[in-house]
C-alpha cells in the first residue's frame, strides 16, 4: 500500500498516517520507507539533506516545536554555519521523547511575536535568532551570523541590543551587547565579517564594509572593507576569484582604484588561516603611510 494524498516528499507523523488509513505500520517497516526518529518517517526515496533532517526535527516535535538558533539561521538562507556542524536546535512546548543524537531540543515557549511561519515550519524570526546565537554562539561566530541574519531580516545592531533589553534576564544576555555593536547588515560573506572582526580587534578604526567607489558619475568598485578617509582597501579574495575571467577583471579594477589613488591588500584564504600577522602588518603599514594615527 503506497500513500496517497500525503507528502511523501517530505517527513510525516507515522501515527498520523496509520489512523488516517493512508499506511500500515508493516509498510512502514518496509523498504518503501525509513524511520527518521520516534514516529517520524520518510519516503525512501526522499534523499538525505539538512533540510530534511530539520523538518523531521519539526515533525518529530509536534505542533508546538520551533526552530531556533543555527538552523533556523539555515533556514533563513544564512550559510554561515560554523565547523564542527552544530546540531538541529528546536524548542518544544511540551516533554517528548529523547532526542536522536545529533538534536539539541530545548522546553519552553516563545514570544508570538518572535514566530514566523516561513516555507510550512515555524521558526524563530531572524531578529530573535541573532539574538538566541548571540547570547549562547562564540562571539565570533555570533557576529558573522548575525551579519547575515541582519542583512535577510533588514535590521540594525542597535535594534538588536534594543531588543536584548526588551527581552530581560536570560542565559547569556549580558553577551548580547558586545556582538549587537558588531554586527553590519552590509557584509556579504562570513570570511568578510571574520576579516573585519581580525581588524578591529587589532585596534584599527573600524572599516566601512562593501563601499562604493566612484570616478565622478562612472562606478569603480565596491570594496569589501575600506578607510575612506586614507584611501586603503582591504579585500578577501575567495573560490570565486579564482577563475580566470574574473580574475582578469580583478586586475583591471585594481588598476582603475590605484589611478584613483586607493592601495588595495588582498587576503586569501592561506593568509588568512596562515599567516594572520601579515595581515596586520600590511594594514598598519599602508594606514600609517597615509597618516592614520594607531
Amino acid at each position: 500500500m503506497a500513500i496517497k494524498e500525503w507528502p511523501t516528499d517530505r517527513p510525516f507523523r507515522a501515527s498520523e498516517a496509520v489512523r488516517a488509513g493512508l499506511v500500515t505500520w508493516r509498510v512502514l517497516q518496509g523498504p518503501g520507507f525509513r524511520r527518521l526518529a520516534h514516529d517520524t518517517y520518510v519516503a525512501a526515496a526522499v534523499e538525505d539533506s539538512d533540510g530534511l533532517v530539520i523538518r523531521a526535527a519539526v515533525v518529530w516535535g509536534g505542533p508546538t516545536a520551533v526552530v531556533t538558533g543555527w538552523s533556523a539561521c539555515r533556514w533563513w538562507g544564512c550559510e554561515v554555519l560554523p565547523r564542527p556542524e552544530p546540531p538541529v536546535e528546536l524548542v518544544v512546548a511540551e516533554r517528548r521523547q529523547s532526542p536522536p543524537p545529533g538534536w539539541l531540543v530545548r522546553r519552553g515557549r516563545l514570544r508570538n511575536e518572535d514566530v514566523v511561519s516561513h516555507e510550512d515550519l515555524r521558526l524563530t524570526t531572524p531578529l530573535r535568532t541573532a539574538y538566541d546565537l548571540a547570547r549562547l554562539a562564540p562571539r565570533d561566530d555570533a557576529v558573522v551570523a548575525g551579519d547575515a541574519l541582519a542583512r535577510t531580516g533588514g535590521f540594525i545592531g542597535t535594534e538588536l541590543e534594543r531588543f536584548a533589553v526588551a527581552l530581560g534576564t536570560m542565559r547569556g544576555c549580558r553577551r548580547v551587547p558586545a556582538v549587537a555593536r558588531l554586527v553590519d547588515p552590509r557584509a556579504e560573506s562570513p570570511m568578510e565579517t571574520r576579516v573585519r572582526l581580525d581588524v578591529v580587534r587589532a585596534g584599527f578604526p573600524p572599516p566601512v564594509s562593501q563601499h562604493e567607489v566612484w570616478d565622478g558619475p562612472w562606478f569603480v568598485a565596491r570594496l569589501d572593507l575600506a578607510w575612506p578617509e586614507w584611501k586603503v582597501a582591504l579585500e578577501y579574495d575567495g573560490h570565486d576569484h579564482a577563475a580566470d575571467d574574473r580574475r582578469g577583471r580583478d586586475v583591471e579594477r585594481i588598476d582603475e582604484l590605484r589611478g584613483l589613488g586607493w592601495v588595495v591588500i588582498t587576503v586569501t584564504a592561506r593568509q588568512y588561516f596562515h599567516t594572520p600577522r601579515w595581515i596586520e602588518r600590511r594594514v598598519r603599514e599602508e594606514l600609517t603611510a597615509r597618516g592614520a594615527r594607531l
